[in-house]
């Protein structure tokens, strides 16, 4: 019986896979035209340079893709990768990378909104295996004005015929699934680097929107990490039949840190929160300074994790120069249109420096990057310039009144100020105090 469960399995795991490869899109170059796509998260688009089956991208090429969700009825996410690399010449500077540039090879790709590029981070130009700098990202789809457009030239020189260009992988994440490689879990979707330094693992997490992982606040370790590693362990049974994680005995980065110098264990680490502009705040843990830390040198350590086998973790305080892979979270997009939540994609993306005090930390801030829908921000100024606009016609309205109403008000002697005669004042007899002295007139304006 079990051996017929497990030829089962092996059955299902096979006909997925092959409708899989069957339902992968190669998206080859079509010279001077438009490639319009459709994604979805069963599995990749994949954009190619080059025609067809020919070794390499040819000269005076000129190529277009455009992708958007397939059923595009609700926001969504893209997974965006770049596996290959490979332009004939690697000499191109940034200056020169230009798709009005003929003298080069470039492709390009822009996040669009109505055909007009959103804003967004996604506005990326390369012309050489130098140039790209991020293989990695995800991009929210708030409805379906947005798309991605990819664009590839050539020149007309042909340094190597068999240079592939670029190969840009696309894939639509799935509805409380998140990805293959990725693990759905309350609300988020979190994924693993490669091994990377604590500050290249801060910065790459915008890349993803996303931040470090910290454990959720008001949770404590036992209550998150069990159910945590055992959905992990359930996806096993799911396609593509393994854990998309390898969570167990591995060292990982973490968002907390510690300033040094600091005596081992330490009772506390400092995080930066998304949700609170990336100001500072405390978490109570057990943090044990690693030996390789050169506390004389190094201003802060950078805290990693180890999860057990009984879904324990334990963190030490690792050196700003050791490399690790890093346990990245972001968050799902809302599923509801219009309801965007900008401050969900709020990154924290810089390691902060030493504070000279802790108790400071709740005023401190890391640099903030905000993955905010363009809808949102053209709202915002829509509404400063109506309020601008208000502000201004009332004081104008205001003034004019007030300029008829002192034109309009006559005087005590039934003159207006324009008609009063000039000529000393004369004060009447039943005006004078009780000193026969004058009483003085008084300074207040009897027009207002």
């Amino acid at each position: 019986e079990k051996s017929m469960k497990q030829s089962t399995y092996f059955t299902v795991a096979l006909l997925l896979l092959f409708f899989v490869l069957v339902n992968a899109k190669d998206l080859y170059c079509i010279d001077r035209a438009t490639y319009n796509q459709t994604v979805d998260f069963r599995s990749d688009s994949r954009v190619m340079t080059y025609v067809k089956d020919e070794p390499g991208y040819q000269v005076n090429l000129q190529c277009k893709w455009i992708l958007q969700p397939t059923n595009y009825d609700k926001p969504s996410q893209m997974y965006i990768r770049v596996p290959v690399i490979d332009f004939d010449v690697n000499n191109v500077t940034e200056a020169q990378c230009s798709l009005s540039n003929p003298n080069v090879d470039v492709f390009s790709m822009k996040l669009k909104m109505n055909d007009i590029s959103a804003a967004s981070s996604l506005n990326e130009f390369w012309c050489s295996n130098n140039s790209v700098k991020v293989k990695s990202q995800i991009v929210n789809l708030w409805d379906s004005s947005y798309k991605l457009a990819l664009e590839f030239r050539s020149d007309d020189k042909q340094v190597r015929s068999n240079a592939k260009g670029v190969q840009v992988d696309v894939q639509v994440l799935g509805r409380d699934y998140c990805h293959s490689t990725m693990l759905f879990f309350e609300g988020s979707c979190y994924l693993i680097t490669p091994e990377i330094t604590p500050a290249e693992a801060f910065s790459i997490s915008k890349n993803y929107l996303g931040n470090l992982f910290t454990v959720p606040k008001n949770r404590n370790d036992s209550d998150f990490f069990r159910p945590f590693v055992q959905r992990n362990n359930d996806r096993s049974g799911e396609f593509p039949f393994e854990s998309p994680l390898s969570l167990v005995g591995r060292k990982m980065w973490t968002g907390y840190f510690v300033d040094l110098p600091a005596q081992s264990p330490v009772n506390g680490a400092l995080f930066m929160n998304p949700a609170k502009k990336c100001c500072q705040e405390k978490r109570n843990m057990t943090v044990y300074i690693s030996s390789t830390v050169n506390q004389a040198v190094e201003p802060v350590c950078a805290v990693a994790m180890v999860i057990t086998s009984g879904s324990r973790v334990n963190f030490t305080c690792e050196s700003l120069s050791s490399k690790l892979p890093a346990l990245i979270e972001f968050k799902q997009i809302p599923a509801t249109k219009g309801d965007t939540h900008p401050q969900l994609f709020t990154t924290c993306d810089t390691l902060p420096e030493k504070q000279l005090d802790t108790s400071s930390a709740l005023t401190t801030h890391s640099r903030v990057t905000t993955a905010e829908p363009q809808s949102t921000r053209t709202v915002i100024v829509i509404v400063v310039v109506v309020l601008f606009v208000a502000i201004l016609i009332a004081v104008i309205v205001v003034a004019i009144v007030i300029f008829f109403k002192r034109r309009a008000n006559p005087q005590s002697d039934g003159q207006t100020e324009a008609e009063t005669p000039a000529g000393p004042e004369k004060v009447p007899l039943n005006a004078r105090g009780e000193d026969g002295e004058a009483s003085q007139p008084s300074k207040t304006d009897p027009t207002v």
